[in-house]
């Protein structure tokens, strides 16, 4: 059917004979005769660049994997730094409100035994959005005693200073108009001199005391506090001696009968958060 010279039975000889040669060797591995065992160590020489390079391949796998298992740990282990570190900042904001607070309730009563005053402690709830108008809300109205026209201090660097006056009552809250507004007026005097005036507000937050007599003397630095008295038309309505503020500057007036003292106020009202109405006070 085929010829002597056919392809195929080549092809079938080559196989045959390529199949004796592999068991061929495949014995001479297994046994264990010299020829045998020098076969063995050329063979794993020659495979042994093969072998290095699948291990090297595997290992390379491995560390690739326990890189990205690494990875996914040391994010989680940063996001969970990150939600400790901002408890911690929240924790330590809040420490440092309260140790505020503190202090200044510590110096709020300190003032209230330096005074011989009924005062009553009150927090500013709400206040005036104009730059014009310098009032703020307070949590105490009617139902705690409070009543328009009481006077109201304030904490200046732990001592006492006017910060102004009940305006406005409801049953719950009170409304209080700083003497830096322009509607405030207050009877107060030079501490050393004793020269009187009339303090008044001026827009920028500031403060003026009017109609000094030319005769009376008012020195830069002086200490202004309020008189307690009734000069004029104008009634006090405040206790005496409670600290306003200092001269920065004296002018004559046109007049040439009074001059107008420029004065820094004592309390900070941008930054007040509590307040000491004077529920009750004697006169000196």
């Amino acid at each position: 059917m085929y010829g002597p010279t056919s392809p195929n039975r080549r092809t079938r000889a080559g196989l045959w004979f390529a199949g004796f040669t592999i068991v061929c060797l495949l014995m001479l591995l297994a046994s264990s005769t010299e020829p045998a065992r020098t076969l063995q160590q050329v063979t794993t020489r020659a495979l042994d660049p093969v072998r290095q390079t699948l291990s090297g391949i595997g290992s390379g796998v491995v560390g690739l994997f326990g890189a990205i298992g690494e990875i996914d740990r040391l994010r989680s282990q940063n996001s969970e730094l990150r939600t400790a570190l901002a408890g911690a900042e929240q924790r330590i904001a809040e420490l440092n409100e309260a140790a505020r607070e503190n202090d200044e309730l510590r110096q709020l009563l300190g003032i209230g035994e330096a005074l011989d005053m009924d005062l009553l402690p009150v927090r500013v709830v709400s206040r005036e959005p104009s730059n014009f108008a310098w009032e703020v809300g307070v949590d105490a109205g009617t139902d705690h005693g409070v009543r328009e026209g009481m006077p109201v201090v304030g904490n200046a660097d732990g001592a006492g200073a006017l910060a102004g006056i009940v305006v406005e009552v409801t049953d719950d809250t009170a409304r209080v108009r700083f003497i830096i507004d322009t509607r405030s007026v207050v009877i107060a005097l030079d501490q050393a001199s004793r020269a009187l005036g009339e303090v008044r507000g001026q827009p920028g937050g500031q403060l003026v005391m009017t109609n000094v007599p030319v005769t009376e003397s008012v020195e830069v630095g002086a200490t202004i506090v309020s008189a307690g008295l009734t000069m004029g038309s104008e009634a006090s309505g405040y206790p005496g001696g409670l600290l306003i503020g200092q001269v920065q500057a004296v002018e004559e007036d046109a007049n040439a009968l009074t001059q107008t003292a420029f004065v820094r106020p004592a309390f900070d009202v941008a930054s007040a958060e509590r307040l000491l109405i004077v529920i009750d006070f004697s006169q000196g």
